[in-house]
């Protein structure tokens, strides 16, 4: 089931490449091709059980130092 949703996916992104391409949007082409591509890997790594970071664990530890700071 999941290789048809992943044939799906990259069917309807091939066809959005190729219209973004026609009309000469290269760049606009080359993010969207940069954004599918990491949707499919995060999607795939959720199938496979492996863990997948958090965006805010990172935050956190930036912020962190600034907000100890400000105390």
């Amino acid at each position: 089931m999941w290789v048809i949703l992943y044939g799906v996916i990259l069917s309807i992104s091939w066809i959005q490449i190729r219209a973004l391409w026609k009309q000469s949007h290269k760049r606009d082409s080359f993010f969207y091709i940069l954004t599918m591509g990491l949707s499919l890997t995060i999607l795939i790594l959720s199938q496979l059980g492996l863990p997948i970071p958090n965006p805010l664990d990172g935050i956190s530890i930036v912020y962190d130092p600034v907000h100890s700071l400000f105390q």
